[in-house]
């Protein structure tokens, strides 16, 4: 199953179960604040299936907020805050929070898993990302897309110092792989693609994306990986090259990575 399919699956099966609460399940449900808060769960699903652990979490925050704006009412109706109150908000709170950030984080994975169970050399074995074959064709896919409608992307190139890798025994530096490219992916969305080059290079294609989003996104993944593996941001290298902005340097980018895998058969 592609992504995209369970994406919609998914966001079809919340609908219906909100609008079930509402209609049939759950009496309370009726009122205006509580239809309000239904659909802002659903809103916080779509966040998290779309955009990811990031965007669910910012999307839970939003919710959480507003919601909390529509107990202000029922506040002063009661003459003020109460333990039932802040029951409710708390309940709606840590549901936002658990559709957004662990069910963002579900998706993330769920994506590469799918690619995986669809074709199985899709995936490079120590980070949990895309190999390089897979990206060489996702990146074929980006340059006929803009050949055709002219729709712009960015690739990002990051590189870890090697001298920070040295010594490091097989256990120890695939672990430190696999947190870079979990930290990578969580700080993406879920239309970013993220894979790792046989030389140890990560490589994020950002679909629908110009030159200048791009360098904005490798500023920040440097320095979140810099975090990450506690090292100095001078440690961690980024390079750009974007559509149209730079198509030859693309091109020259995507001949580098050799053969791609074939398309599926569908």
């Amino acid at each position: 199953m592609k992504y995209s399919r369970f994406e919609a699956l998914l966001l079809g099966a919340g609908a219906i179960t909100v609008l079930g609460n509402i209609l049939f399940i759950l009496p309370e449900a009726r009122e205006i604040r509580e239809v309000a808060g239904q659909i802002m769960l659903l809103a916080v699903l779509a966040g998290a299936v779309h955009w990811g652990r990031k965007g669910g979490l910012i999307a839970a925050i939003a919710a959480s907020v507003l919601y909390a704006v529509t107990l202000v009412p029922l506040a002063n109706s009661v003459g003020g805050v109460d333990t039932g109150l802040i029951s409710l908000l708390a309940v709606r709170v840590l549901s936002y929070g658990v559709v957004g950030v662990l069910g963002g984080e579900l998706c993330g994975r769920l994506k590469y898993v799918f690619t995986r169970l669809e074709h199985s050399e899709s995936i490079d074995e120590w980070s949990g990302v895309y190999n390089q074959r897979w990206l060489a064709r996702l990146l074929d896919d980006a340059l006929g897309q803009h050949t055709r409608y002219a729709t712009p992307f960015s690739v990002v190139t990051l590189r870890i110092d090697t001298s920070m890798l040295q010594g490091l025994r097989p256990a120890r530096l695939k672990k430190i792989i696999h947190s870079v490219a979990n930290h990578i992916r969580n700080d993406l969305r879920l239309v970013d693609e993220v894979g790792r080059l046989e030389d140890g290079t990560f490589l994020i294609l950002l679909p629908h994306t110009p030159g200048a989003g791009g360098a904005i996104v490798a500023d920040r993944l440097a320095r979140g990986v810099s975090d990450t593996l506690g090292a100095t941001e001078s440690a961690i290298s980024t390079d750009v090259v974007a559509a149209p902005e730079s198509l030859e340097a693309v091109v020259a980018l995507r001949a580098t990575l050799g053969e791609a895998t074939p398309k599926l058969m569908r």
